[in-house]
């Protein structure tokens, strides 16, 4: 299994007895999905863990200052929609990207499809929404067929806008902004003029926490860089049953939003001099994941959090070509036939947004992906978050990642 598709989060397939130890006693969590997933859906989860942290690895590896959040979900899905366009080598090379080769184009769609669903309908508690759609040029002829799958399996939103006009970034960026509760205003400036269609998902996360903190537990405390110094931060504080796990190698805590099946996943390096950014690199896999997850029990815990704010973004072209997908960024060899057979199209960009709010309620977090196609021209029981930490938000059961985040510095919330 190579590098990824669904993570939701972005995220970690996980084996349900795995996930369950150390939590059956807990009569508040949820340990069944409502139904069982498909062996497709299985599939499409289990590489989707491989391409969140393969993409989160190198995302943080070009970020020597910046706090990072992304949704791997977002992105996989931006580019399974994409994927539908495209054909021969270029359809591989995404597929390999995407750590999917072994699957059919339908057997990815049909999961894509089934996954949403559950997922959006999972926890009545936690609000989820994903949105995808289609943007083309007004005048282009795309191929029905790419349009129809769209709708059909990604419920996407198919339209097409005069470019030429700024009305129409106007319109695409109103539509990212209602998907995702006003958290992400704008994904695109303007529009060039190479660019015929985009494609574009949105997701909005809002969860309270299962057992909410009391804001007038919340004092300033210190919050231990890398460097050694320290910044001041609003320290959210409680004492609550958490499913935590301590080795050698790793601190890590669980903390359930609404039903318990979402949760906020916290892990630090045990040595606290390794810095974060080296934990990533070195120990941060799905298969780590799975094992610690196996070992968490649920215990009474004073929790120490950070009240914090994220905001990143990033162009994901390089990254991209990186994990196997050149091709589809090269106007001189891109195949996307599927999408109009006569036309030389490429991926130009693929850009992607994220942001995040952590408090005493819970969290809201929202993250967009474009993907422009253009046209060819020519105390032992106290977990103290108070250094840099990784953050995930995943669905439990199913071990989907629907956000993951580096916390360097609580005090940041550049764009």
């Amino acid at each position: 299994m190579k590098k990824l598709i669904l993570p939701l989060l972005f995220f970690v397939f996980l084996m349900q007895s795995c996930i369950n130890s150390g939590l059956e006693d807990d009569n508040t969590r949820r340990n069944t999905l409502p139904r069982s997933l498909t062996s497709s859906e299985e599939t499409l989860i289990s590489a989707g863990n491989d391409f969140s942290f393969d993409i989160f690895r190198r995302v943080v590896a070009g970020e020597e200052k910046k706090n990072v959040f992304i949704s791997p979900l977002s992105i996989s899905m931006a580019l399974g929609m994409t994927l539908n366009g495209a054909a021969g080598e270029t359809q591989t090379g995404m597929k390999e990207a995407l750590g999917i080769s072994e699957l059919e184009l339908q057997a990815i769609n049909q999961s894509y499809q089934s996954l949403m669903k559950l997922l959006v309908e999972l926890d009545p508690k936690v609000k989820l929404n994903i949105g995808n759609s289609l943007w083309g040029r007004e005048g282009f002829p795309i191929n029905q067929s790419f349009k129809d799958i769209l709708k059909t399996y990604f419920d996407a939103r198919v339209d097409e806008l005069d470019f030429t006009t700024p009305a129409a970034a106007d319109t695409i960026n109103q539509w990212v902004n209602d998907q995702t509760n006003g958290r992400i205003e704008e994904i695109i400036k303007s529009i060039p003029n190479n660019i015929i269609l985009y494609l574009i998902n949105a997701i909005y996360f809002k969860g309270d926490w299962l057992y909410q903190f009391d804001p007038e537990d919340t004092k300033p405390a210190d919050f231990h860089l890398q460097d050694g110094s320290t910044v001041d931060v609003e320290m959210m504080s409680q004492e609550a049953p958490v499913a935590v796990y301590r080795s050698n190698e790793v601190h890590m805590a669980e903390l359930a939003y609404g039903d318990s099946l979402y949760q906020m996943t916290i892990l630090m390096p045990a040595d606290k001099k390794t810095p974060i950014s080296k934990f990533v690199q070195e120990s941060l896999t799905a298969s780590n994941l799975m094992a610690w997850t196996g070992q968490l029990q649920s215990q009474e815990t004073i929790i120490k959090l950070p009240k914090f704010e994220s905001s990143y973004d990033k162009t994901l072209n390089g990254i991209l070509k990186s994990m196997g997908m050149e091709e589809a960024f090269d106007p001189q060899v891109a195949d996307f036939s599927n999408i109009n057979p006569d036309a030389s199209l490429y991926i130009s960009e693929v850009k992607h947004k994220a942001n995040i709010t952590v408090n005493e309620e819970g969290s809201e977090a929202a993250a967009a992906t474009i993907v422009s196609i253009g046209l060819t021209s020519g105390g032992q029981n106290t977990f103290r978050v108070d250094r840099p930490f990784v953050y995930l938000i995943r669905e439990r059961i199913s071990g989907t990642v629907l956000f993951a985040g580096m916390m360097k510095d609580p005090t940041q919330k550049q764009q």
